[in-house]
């Protein structure tokens, strides 16, 4: 079995190049020891001279042309962790849609325009535009410190809609703050692992069946969005949650070695089903 990495652009793991190539290096690591022949290349290499063939392909790639590339190798019979349109669909013009159709808590949010002068507010109709809000550029994740603001007025979103527009950032989506406890969740699918830690990175501030119905509520969002490896962001208040956030590949910078494992034995399980190979 032959299984290559895919390293994240650097314009999309801003601050976070090398947690991001550590967790890729360590499954890798882990798949070796399985007696994988493994490889490692740039998304730029993905894209510019695309490899012959392999068995698997660990993805931590989101940029369109290096999605276009991953497609193109899916078809030929590789397996993707994770596949082109699970990364894409965790772009924020698609997440939303995703995480409700899998039935978990999610704030109130809808996706708006940015380039009309005024920004025009109607699409934001379900939310209470005087009460605070995220306002999140709407295609990726943050790529800069302005790609997600809070904001407690109307005029305040306006301005902050307008500043997207003047950064090139033709959609953003608006989500309704919600109050409550801050904890990050790593997983991955098929039951292999699962982790929840607060903002000071433990976990036993967390109840066991907070973690259970948030484990389940996650997992229900990984198979809706297709993923198999995945993260994000829920808030916490009383026996309550929200998803505020969902992501492919994080760097699991917290919990790596773990999580490594849990990946590795993940691509193992996929690679024993039936499919067309090379």
């Amino acid at each position: 079995m032959r299984a290559l990495g895919v390293y994240r652009e650097a314009e999309f793991s801003p601050g976070k190049v090398e947690h991001d190539a550590a967790i890729l290096d360590a499954v890798l690591a882990e798949l070796k020891r399985h007696d994988v022949e493994v490889s490692a290349i740039s998304a730029a290499r993905l894209i510019e001279d695309p490899p012959a063939g392999g068995d698997m392909v660990l993805a931590m790639c989101q940029g369109e042309r290096a999605l276009g590339r991953l497609v193109a190798l899916e078809r030929q019979g590789a397996i993707a962790v994770n596949s082109a349109l699970a990364i894409r669909n965790c772009y924020r013009d698609l997440l939303c849609a995703g995480l409700v159709h899998a039935g978990v808590p999610v704030p109130t949010g809808a996706l708006v325009r940015t380039g009309s002068r005024p920004p025009d507010l109607s699409p934001l109709g379900v939310l209470d535009l005087d009460a605070p809000m995220f306002v999140k550029r709407g295609d990726l994740h943050a790529l800069a410190p302005d790609d997600v603001q809070r904001v407690e007025s109307r005029g305040a979103l306006r301005a902050a809609l307008a500043g997207m527009a003047e950064r090139g950032v033709p959609v953003a989506y608006v989500q309704q703050a919600v109050e409550g406890r801050v904890v990050k969740f790593y997983g991955v699918s098929g039951g292999e692992y699962f982790a929840a830690l607060d903002e000071e990175g433990e976990q036993d501030s967390i109840s066991d069946q907070m973690r259970l119905e948030l484990a389940r509520s996650a997992a229900a969002a990984a198979t809706a969005l297709g993923l198999e490896t995945w993260g994000g962001d829920a808030v916490i208040d009383g026996e309550r949650f929200m998803m505020v956030d969902f992501n492919d590949w994080p760097s699991f910078s917290r919990v790596r070695e773990a999580a490594a494992r849990a990946i590795a034995r993940r691509c193992l399980m996929l690679a024993r089903r039936p499919r067309q190979g090379f």
